[in-house]
């Protein structure tokens, strides 16, 4: 080996060795100093990001007096959403620190404890730095108070998308949907008590729901068209049934019914009760005529029933009244009765449809949208085998009554019998028929009363 290579070596061992003694001397030194004992906060205490090391108790209790005191005068929380920001001061919800517990605190590091844990702690304070949490005391109630005012202006229902049809021409617009959004109260009040305390100023981002429409623009792009429609009349002087029908033609109005789907008028239009608005008007029970809530619905549901059956989708239920309405033919009703008789249909086409309903005058009528075809198929609903069934006589004896004498006490009415066909014709040729349904509308007994007195 070369004299040159020698020396350059021993120069790489000396310049080795003097590093090892500069960080020996600087361990010797942090432990020198860790176990100095001083009336001072040890070096690399912090209260939050506020350095405290080397002061007296009283030092760093004006320091963080001093630095929140700056703080305090701006708006100390912001809360965020979206674009929006609402700025939250310290005197708004009572916001304060104990600036002398934590002066306390931050001495008592590397003083409490076994003699190697206190060690050990001004060992790390020293190296690593110790950050006690800051003391931050408010008024929930106030907070709480100021986040449900935010949330006031930030709540928003979401809306469906609607077809909005307009003109002469029927022209059809979509109504985008609004998505709606309901501010998490608990959850933001949450975030800021845990952030609170470890921050001297506190960008909040509101915790916030996003609500999307069950209807939404893209659902409603194919519908170009009107498929089917029909309207039947009432008396508007009755204005307990009026009242009915209103609300249950608004509960079938601007649904979406998706490709494949079956509609449910009882699951849409729910419980026909008081509370709801409903009215007592006559209806049908075990065969007569009698003041209920939410007479009249059942006009509706026999108004979407004919507008359905126009637009030759399949009919999943339907139930015929006890005596057939006068509003559309005979044979042509569908009843419905809380948890009782539902209408239902499939929506068997490939796109989706959308029903619309309006009440003018004297009538109601029920529009159904879809996609447009080129030559639909001619729709006809036909009553064919219409038979009648004249009533039985009741005889009852009436012993109070002159003996002969007859009285009619009810004069019963005939019943029927009606099968409906839907027949399906494209250019003038029948290419379907088919049965809907076989309705049986009793008769009633006329009932006589014959006396039995004798003198």
């Amino acid at each position: 080996m070369s004299a040159q290579a020698i020396t350059s070596k021993r120069v790489n061992i000396i310049i080795f060795l003097n590093i090892i003694l500069l960080f020996s001397s600087v361990s010797v030194l942090a432990a020198s100093t860790a176990f100095l004992v001083t009336d001072e906060i040890y070096q690399g205490v912090t209260v939050g990001d506020i350095n405290v090391g080397g002061l007296s108790v009283q030092q760093a209790e004006q320091k963080i007096l001093a630095f929140f005191k700056v703080k305090f005068e701006r708006p100390y929380i912001q809360v965020i959403f979206q674009d929006n920001v609402r700025s939250i001061s310290a005197q708004d919800i009572d916001l304060n620190i104990d600036a002398a517990k934590l002066a306390k605190e931050a001495y008592l590091v590397g003083r409490t404890g076994s003699t190697f844990t206190r060690f050990k702690e001004r060992y790390l304070s020293i190296n690593q730095g110790h950050q006690l949490q800051l003391a931050l005391t408010y008024n929930q109630d106030k907070l709480y108070s100021i986040f449900r005012t935010i949330a006031r202006t930030v709540d928003r229902e979401a809306k469906d998308a609607k077809l909005k049809v307009t003109g002469v021409g029927k022209t059809i617009e979509v109504v985008p949907e609004v998505v709606g959004y309901k501010v998490d109260l608990a959850k933001s009040m949450a975030e800021a008590a845990a952030n609170l305390n470890t921050r001297p100023f506190l960008n909040l981002n509101l915790t916030v729901e996003e609500i999307v429409p069950a209807v939404c623009a893209k659902d409603l792009t194919e519908i170009d068209g009107l498929v089917s429609s029909y309207t039947t009349y009432f008396n508007p002087a009755d204005q307990n049934r009026t009242q009915n029908i209103l609300l249950a033609a608004k509960s079938v109005s601007d649904i979406l019914v998706r490709a494949g789907e079956i509609f449910s008028f009882n699951n849409t239009v729910g419980l026909r009760l008081a509370r709801h608005g409903y009215k007592e008007a006559p209806v049908y029970i075990d065969g007569k005529l009698v003041p209920d809530w939410g007479g009249g619905v059942c006009q509706v549901s026999s108004t979407l029933y004919n507008a359905i059956l126009l637009a030759d989708y399949d009919i999943e239920e339907r139930t015929a009244h006890f005596r057939p309405p006068a509003y559309v033919p005979i044979g042509q009703d569908a009843t419905v009765a809380d948890n009782l008789l539902d209408f239902k249909f499939k929506n068997n086409s490939p796109h989706n449809i959308y029903i619309t309903s309006e009440v003018m005058g004297n009538h109601l009528t029920i529009n159904i949208y879809g996609k447009r075809i080129t030559d639909p198929p001619q729709i006809q609903i036909i009553a064919a085998d219409q038979k009648v069934v004249e009533p039985n006589t009741v005889i009852r004896q009436d012993s109070n009554l002159e003996y002969g004498k007859e009285i009619v006490e009810d004069e019963g009415e005939k019943g029927l019998c009606v099968t409906t066909y839907r027949i399906k014709k494209i250019d003038g040729k029948v290419v379907k028929q088919e049965l809907l349904a076989i309705d049986e509308f009793p008769p009633v007994d006329r009932v006589v009363r014959m006396g039995t007195k004798i003198k």
